[in-house]
């Protein structure tokens, strides 16, 4: 029987265990993978503590982001046959969860990765990509014109959205909690760096774009770092929220707001990949980026199945890490 991670409790790592479970049988439109590699994502860490967009009945299996090889097919798939190399794409995924050997995955929600990537690179894109490019491309629709403050910006997400940033040519301000990392961030593509517990956000951010400000602000972190940025909003700013990794009550700075008419919009690629055209619009612009070279994902470190205890961990403790976190299945 094949292996899989299940919450059996709300008490975050040490609710999961790994369980035997039947071998799954796909149905309809169903695809079954033989998981080659899943990755970690802070969603996975909500879920453990039933706080997060949609809860689970105990125990379950979750995660949403895998890359596998297609094992069996439901009578109604049309698109992917065994043998074909793929990874999900991440949508609410209630009743689909991928943190196992094997998994079943609706094939509207699948998609070949290029052939250049490893699996632990391919199950690394989707929720990073695409999460950015419809806050930067499809709502925000960034130019070369643009300065985009990107927080958290040496995380996977913050990563992402800065090598897309570089795809229009935007100039991208990319924050720190300390300068340790400032090296690394401009190395990623960031044109300049900001470290929040260090500097001034908002008169360092005022003084690198000439008083001009952001129009974009693409931010995981919420909380009291809101504030602190607020002033520096350019005319007609976005600021897109689409975490709560501070775990506290965002501050939503109404006259900065008022004053530059700025819109803070919550965010999620969930809201997005649900409707056909969207999703097939930006797989093709993310595949299609990846397989020219122009962008690629950063991994930082790969645990085997078996220590997905201490690959968890790693990813709650490890404040300097740069790039995905990624358990793969060997065999």
């Amino acid at each position: 029987m094949p292996r899989a991670l299940r919450i059996h409790g709300f008490t975050g790592i040490e609710g999961i265990q790994m369980d035997e479970v039947p071998m799954p049988e796909p149905a309809g439109r169903e695809v079954r993978l033989r998981v080659e590699a899943f990755a970690l994502n802070y969603g996975d860490l909500g879920l453990m503590e039933d706080d997060y967009v949609f809860s689970l009945e105990l125990p379950s299996c979750f995660g949403d982001e895998a890359a596998g090889i297609v094992d069996a097919v439901g009578p109604e798939v049309t698109r992917f046959r065994p043998g074909d190399r793929v990874s999900t794409v991440t949508f609410r995924n209630e009743g689909y969860p991928v943190d196992a050997e094997y998994c079943l995955f609706p094939e509207d929600y699948l998609a070949a990765y290029p052939e250049r990537l490893s699996a632990v690179e391919g199950t690394s894109i989707w929720v990073q990509y695409l999460t950015a490019y419809y806050a930067f491309f499809e709502v925000a629709e960034i130019t070369e014109n643009d300065f985009i403050l990107v927080t958290a910006a040496s995380s996977s997400a913050g990563m992402g959205a800065t090598q897309l940033a570089g795809l229009a040519g935007a100039k991208v301000i990319g924050t720190t909690r300390t300068s340790a990392n400032a090296g690394f961030i401009r190395e990623t593509g960031a044109h300049e760096v900001i470290a929040t517990e260090e500097e001034d956000v908002s008169a360092r951010i005022l003084e690198i774009t000439d008083g001009k400000g952001v129009r974009v602000v693409y931010d995981p972190v919420g909380g009291k770092l809101t504030a602190h940025y607020a002033d520096a909003f350019g005319q007609d700013a976005i600021v897109f929220l689409y975490g709560d990794m501070s775990r506290e009550p965002t501050v939503v700075p109404i006259a900065e707001a008022i004053r530059k008419n700025a819109v803070i919009r919550p965010h999620s690629v969930y809201n997005f990949v649900d409707k056909p055209m969207l999703r097939e619009r930006g797989i093709k612009f993310v595949y299609d980026a990846l397989d020219a070279g122009l962008i690629k994902p950063l991994i930082d470190k790969v645990f085997p199945l078996d220590r997905f205890r201490e690959a968890f961990e790693y990813q709650v403790a490890a404040k300097g890490r740069r790039g995905k976190i990624v358990i793969k299945i060997d065999g």
